[in-house]
């Protein structure tokens, strides 16, 4: 078959095009409640689904802080490392890409207490498992929750004001 011939009998298809449509909206028109009826609670499913899959993703985030060492120097080579690692960190956080893509974000926070800047990623705790792992080599990783966790044990009461008399202490 030349290139001719093949041209031609793919215009030969395309002239009866108009006719397949109108047979096919035909078609669609005479079925559309049946349609209706398997479409809808399809797409359902699925909205349901990815919702869930949504909530699943968001309840597993987590987050860890970089705290650079003093000395902190990294060089550009291990930047752009880092800088690809966080970029494809998201593709990561979901095997087959059906979570939303919402669910997957990773979040960078730069925060400062005074001291020398904290760099906060927070992500899926799988996607967290990754970047921890080829971190900075002169940063020290520190997870804030567990910290926070840890600060809240602690019980303080107060017991009223103390007699400065009994304490022995002068007014």
């Amino acid at each position: 078959m030349t290139v001719v011939e093949v041209i031609d009998s793919i215009l030969g298809a395309a002239s009866h095009a108009p006719q397949l449509a109108q047979t096919a909206g035909t078609a669609v028109a005479a079925n559309l409640p049946g349609i209706v009826l398997v479409a809808v609670p399809v797409l359902l499913l699925l909205a349901a689904g990815q919702m869930l899959l949504a909530r699943r993703a968001l309840a597993d985030r987590a987050g860890v802080e970089f705290l650079p060492r003093p000395g902190f120097d990294p060089g550009e080579e291990d930047i752009l490392r880092f800088v690809h690692q966080l970029a494809r960190a998201q593709a990561s956080a979901s095997r087959w890409h059906l979570t939303p893509r919402r669910a997957t974000a990773v979040r960078i926070r730069l925060t400062s207490s005074g001291g020398p800047p904290a760099y906060r990623v927070e992500a899926r705790s799988r996607t967290l498992a990754l970047i921890s792992r080829h971190a900075y080599v002169g940063c020290e990783l520190r997870d804030p929750e567990r910290e926070l966790a840890a600060a809240s044990g602690v019980t303080i009461t107060f017991e009223g004001p103390a007699d400065l008399e009994t304490t022995g202490v002068a007014a």
